[in-house]
């Protein structure tokens, strides 16, 4: 539905630059892409599945300067970039090291990171759909 939308949405600057261009929801992850656009961090939209540029080693929630935190090596598909002015952290999911990762299956798979993460103290910015819990209404 995104892709049917008049017009193309363009990513705000300032304050609004963490939200959805084209729904205003919330980032599940960021993805550093290949090919034209390698190299280059999209944010991954939670709602709508839409993705938009931010410049990498800035906090995607404040803008500042970001601190990186990885479970693994350097070569690690999965890192957490934390930010010590606000104290959140996103998971960037690199497709060089991993052509397949998806921001949402991959955030899913990668608790452990955000264990880790809050161990630290950080808090995390943006929201997995999949991990609210499911709400029943008493019969």
């Amino acid at each position: 539905m995104a892709t049917q939308l008049p017009g193309k949405a363009k990513t705000e600057v300032g304050e609004h630059r963490q939200f959805c261009p084209v729904c205003g929801g919330i980032p599940v992850s960021g993805v550093v892409q290949l090919g034209t656009t390698s190299g280059l961090r999209y944010l991954h939209c939670n709602l709508c599945e839409s993705e938009w540029h931010m410049v990498r080693v800035k906090c995607s929630n404040c803008e500042a300067n970001g601190n990186y935190w990885s479970l693994d090596s350097e070569e690690s598909t999965i890192k957490a970039e934390g930010c010590g002015d606000c104290g959140t952290y996103i998971k960037l999911l690199y497709q060089e090291k991993d052509r397949r990762v998806e921001a949402v299956a991959d955030d899913l798979a990668s608790l452990v990171l955000d264990i880790k993460m809050e161990e630290e103290g950080f808090s995390r910015s943006s929201i997995n759909p999949f991990l609210f819990p499911e709400y029943t209404t008493a019969d």
